[in-house]
Formats: C-alpha cells, sequence, structure tokens
C-alpha cells in the first residue's frame, strides 16, 4: 500500500532536515486541472510519455491481491467494470447500462451492455462477473482484499472457506442480466464496484497461464476490456499500451502510451526537466519549490494519509502504553513545517478532511514529550529491558530525512534506540502481506470514499490487510453495528471505531496529503482529483504540438 543513521544530534531536529522529498502533498492551493491553452493542432505521433512515480515495477497487477496505487495506474487502463467514477468520485454506468435495487436493498440487478467484448473479442457475459468474483474469492488465490470487499455478498464466506466453489449471490440470470443477492443493505455497494477487484477477467488466458501466473503473460494476452492492451512489458523498466481494438467505449486519440517505473521520487522530476516525459506527478516537497514556478504546476488535496502500524503480537508493542508513548513522541506540525515544508497536513485522525465522517477536530494522541516517556516508563521502567526495534518503511514514500526525524524524536522523546531499514516498495509490500514487519509504515489512499475503505479494510480483527495484527472487540463490534445501520447512524458508529483505533494505537496517522504534477498545455483532458492522476477513459487525453 520504504538511510543512514544520525545519532546524538543536539538540541532541535531543525539542524539537520535540510532536504526533503515525497511522493505526496497536503490540502494547499493550486488548480485542479489543466486548461486547454497553447497550440491546438494534434501531435501526428499521439505518444504520451509518462513516469509511474516510486516503484520499481508494477507489483501487484491482479486485482485480486489488493494492488498499490502505482499497479492501479497500469490495471486502470486494461480493465474495466459495471460502473465507474467522474472525476469527482460519483458513480457512473459503464458496462452496466442501468441497474434495479430491491426495497430491501438488498438485490441488485444489473443490466449489461450487449457490445462489450475481452481485447480479443471474446463476449464479456453476466457468467463473466460470476467466474471474476468467485475466483477472486477461492483461497487458491490468496486474495487479501477480496474478502472484505465481497462479506456483504451471500455466499462469500462459503467460498472463502472452501465449503463451495459456487457464490450464490451472484446470479447471471442471461447472458446480460446480473443479480447480486446482499446478506445485508449496504450503503457504499455501488461505490465498492469501482474497484478493479470487480471488474471481469478473461476467463480462458487465466485457465491457459493459470492463477498465479497469467500476469506474467498479460503482454499480447486479452485480460480485460479497457481502452488499452498491454503491448510488452520491460520489467523493471518500462510497460507499453496500445489501444484496445474492441474497446466498447469512445476510443482514445493516443496511438500508444509508455509508462516507465522510477523507483526515485527526484528522479522522475528531472527527467520531465530533461524532456523525456510528457507530464510527471509525485513530486517531492522539496522539488515543488520550484516546480511551483512551470508552467502546468497543479496540486489538489488527496484522499491519502501517511500512518504508522505496530506488530501487536509481539513484545514491546503488544503493550497498548508502548503504542501511544511513540505516538505521543512524535511532533507532527514540525514534520510538516521542516520536512514537508507545509505540503502535508499533520494528521490526529485516520480518515482525512473530505470524507464522509470525517472528524477533524479530534485531538487523538497530541504531542507530549513528558507524557510519551511516562508511557514508556510505565511498560518498562528500565528501558534497556526494551527489545531491539526496527523501523521499516518503503524508500519511495518515507525519504530519509523524515525516517531520522522520527528515529530522533524517539531517541529524544522516549530514550529508546530505533534502527531504520528502508526497502524497495514490491519487496517492502510483500513483507506486510507476510505480516514479517516489526514497525511499519502505510500509504492508505481509497479506493472509493467511504469509512469502510479506511477502517474495515485494514484494522478489523478478520482483515487481510491488517499488518499490524491490531485487535480490538470493542472495535470490531462497532464497526459491524455501523455496518448493520445507514445514514448519520451509521457515520457516528464509524467515528466512535476510528477513535477506538487511534486511542489504542492501531494505526498511528501522521499526515493528510495532496498530489502535485505538472501537466503543460501540449496534454489535454488529464486532469487531479481526490484520488490522484485522474484520465477518466482515456478519450479526452491528447496531444498537441
Amino acid at each position: 500500500m520504504m538511510s543512514s543513521l544520525r545519532k546524538n544530534r543536539p538540541h532541535s531536529i531543525f539542524l539537520f532536515l535540510l532536504a526533503v522529498f515525497t511522493i505526496v502533498l497536503s490540502a494547499c492551493g493550486g488548480s485542479t486541472s489543466t486548461p486547454d491553452k497553447g497550440s491546438t493542432t494534434p501531435d501526428a505521433n499521439q505518444v504520451l510519455r509518462f513516469p509511474n512515480v516510486g516503484t520499481a515495477d508494477i507489483g501487484k497487477l491482479d486485482p485480486a491481491s489488493g494492488p498499490d496505487s502505482n499497479s492501479n495506474l497500469a490495471i486502470n487502463m486494461i480493465l474495466t467494470g459495471l460502473v465507474k467514477h467522474d472525476k469527482d468520485l460519483r458513480v457512473l454506468p459503464d458496462q452496466a447500462n442501468s441497474w434495479d435495487v430491491s426495497k430491501d436493498n438488498k438485490v441488485y440487478t444489473f443490466h449489461l451492455r450487449s457490445d462489450v467484448t475481452f481485447s480479443d473479442g471474446t463476449p464479456v457475459t453476466a457468467q463473466s462477473y460470476v467466474y471474476t468474483w468467485t475466483r477472486a474469492l477461492l483461497p487458491e488465490v490468496k486474495s487479501p482484499n477480496a474478502p472484505v470487499l465481497e462479506e456483504a455478498i451471500v455466499g462469500a464466506n462459503d467460498v472463502i472457506t472452501g465449503k463451495s466453489k459456487t457464490l450464490s449471490g451472484v446470479k447471471a440470470l442471461d447472458d446480460h442480466t446480473l443479480q447480486v443477492n446482499l446478506v445485508r443493505p449496504t450503503s457504499y455497494f455501488l461505490q465498492v464496484l469501482t474497484v478493479s477487484l470487480f471488474y471481469p477477467l478473461n476467463q480462458k488466458v487465466i485457465e491457459k497461464y493459470g492463477q498465479a501466473d497469467w500476469v506474467n503473460n498479460v503482454a499480447g494476452s486479452a485480460i480485460g476490456t479497457g481502452p488499452f492492451v498491454v503491448k510488452s512489458w520491460q520489467h523493471a523498466a518500462k510497460m507499453t499500451f496500445v489501444p484496445n481494438p474492441h474497446y466498447y467505449g469512445k476510443k482514445t486519440r493516443l496511438k500508444e502510451v509508455q509508462m516507465s517505473f522510477l523507483r526515485q521520487i527526484p528522479t522522475a522530476f528531472k527527467s520531465y526537466q530533461a524532456g523525456q516525459f510528457d507530464f510527471t506527478w509525485g513530486i517531492s516537497s522539496t522539488d515543488q519549490l520550484q516546480a511551483q514556478n512551470i508552467p502546468g504546476f497543479v496540486r489538489k488535496p488527496v484522499l491519502e494519509s501517511d500512518l504508522l502500524f505496530f506488530n501487536n503480537k509481539t513484545a514491546p508493542f503488544d503493550k497498548a502504553a508502548v503504542r501511544q508513548a511513540f505516538a505521543a513522541a512524535i511532533d507532527k506540525k514540525t514534520l510538516a513545517k521542516v520536512v514537508f515544508h507545509d505540503t502535508v497536513t499533520p494528521a490526529s485522525t485516520i480518515i482525512p478532511p473530505g470524507m464522509p465522517g470525517a472528524q477533524a477536530d479530534y485531538p487523538g494522541i497530541p504531542f507530549d514529550p513528558a507524557k510519551a516517556k511516562s508511557l514508556m516508563k510505565s511498560a518498562y521502567p528500565d528501558l534497556s529491558k526494551v527489545p531491539p526495534i526496527s523501523f521499516s518503511y518503503p524508500s519511495s514514500q518515507v525519504p530519509p530525512e523524515l525516517a531520522e526525524a522520527l528515529q530522533q524524536m524517539w531517541q529524544e522523546n522516549l530514550g529508546v534506540k530505533v534502527k531504520l531499514n528502508g526497502m524497495e516498495l514490491t519487496t517492502y509490500n510483500a513483507a506486510t502481506t507476510k505480516r514479517t514487519v516489526q514497525f511499519g509504515f502505510t500509504q492508505w489512499g481509497v479506493y472509493f470514499p467511504d469509512p469502510y475503505e479506511w477502517l474495515d479494510l485494514s484494522l478489523l480483527s478478520t482483515s487481510a490487510n491488517n499488518n499490524g495484527n491490531w485487535s480490538n472487540p470493542e472495535f470490531d463490534k462497532t464497526v459491524a453495528q455501523a455496518e448493520q445501520t445507514s445514514g448519520d447512524a451509521r457515520l457516528a458508529l464509524y467515528a466512535k471505531a476510528e477513535r477506538i483505533a487511534i486511542d489504542n494505537v492501531g494505526w498511528l496517522p501522521i499526515d493528510h496529503q495532496s498530489q502535485a504534477a505538472i501537466i503543460p498545455d501540449k496534454v489535454h483532458g488529464l486532469t487531479l482529483n481526490s484520488n490522484g492522476l485522474y484520465f477518466g477513459d482515456w478519450s479526452d487525453i491528447y496531444m498537441t504540438k
């Protein structure tokens, strides 16, 4: 969803926090789109080149694998589904022309377009959805997100536990009519269908290459229904896309898209300045000082937060007092000002502003060095008895200055030494999936704007994304109650659950972010929204001279 140690530095961290970079930014000014200015003459080549910033490769191309935001850039070019988001995150029809909802809000009937095919011309039918949604729940697929995203569908648990190979709540009434039965009214159900997990996959391709290996054969394979197909995939270098000749929607004007993988964030900005890319994004806070004077610079708040997690199953983080001590030892305002140059908002809550149910005024665990030391001493009166602590993180998302600032705060305010362990993003994601990280970092953004996204998916005791093994019965109970209600009562229960998670440090929020990009006049149709880069259905994206 990562540095050298600096020890015994005197006085304030201001002495060493000089240069910094980060992939995400916060609620600052800037427009939300790039105006169409300059030449109106279309470029004859229509080739778009851009960086996939902060990753060495596409790590999770299978939608059932719980893709990170870098992987989703590729997934959303080659796959589409029943519904889609517009730039304001409203749900619109896509492969489903329309749908009906029963009076009890538990049965959804989708009426599919008849002209949708995979990129080899194979028709997409209601059965394609039955296959894809069932497949994601199969034990052998080992999906971390399907059990939670599909938990409201009748029969999902039977497939998860291996009792059935049939997802009984999803039925193909005919080729173009899909019926979904839910165990309870689910207010976010249409929103959740915008997640790529629910996009149909070509059964023939998966059966040909296998449940795990098909992603390694995606180039030239007709796996999806999106506006593009993968022409080539040079691992750790570049993925190249060309238009899908069978795409049912309005066709893109582009002839080719070249997505290059750049692990180091500052490299993307430098490469853009050198003319290697047509636009760039994920600009570090330091580089923004220069970038904000470049034509096409844009910045917008995004629904994304930086958070820390602890392995609650092992010492010292099996003690709530220790987790609370680490939280109280962090001066988030100083981090925002000195490390991030005020391009992030210090976070006292998990859910960021702009989300339904956000609690912007909740103080959380405030910075209090005396309280932090007292909490630490209550758990470990003799600090020499504290077990060794290693803070692991993806280097593309946590700049050295941030890691070192946190390390020094914990040293100064707790008297505890923390080893830093920066890792490449895909390697780090693999470690968190295996739950081998003692103390880690999460950059969490939403699939859709609902508290369910923040709390159910990663903090429930049963969630596969619960990388810190955090478990709180009161939290689980409150979330379950929220999902049995609706409207303001539901949001109030989620607010209560979030406070439990903050106070007991299921997650430790650091900051809420924004996204920054340079989108010059020659690139038309591309904007930023609260999820980051927004390409729409790609039909409005084109290049001018």
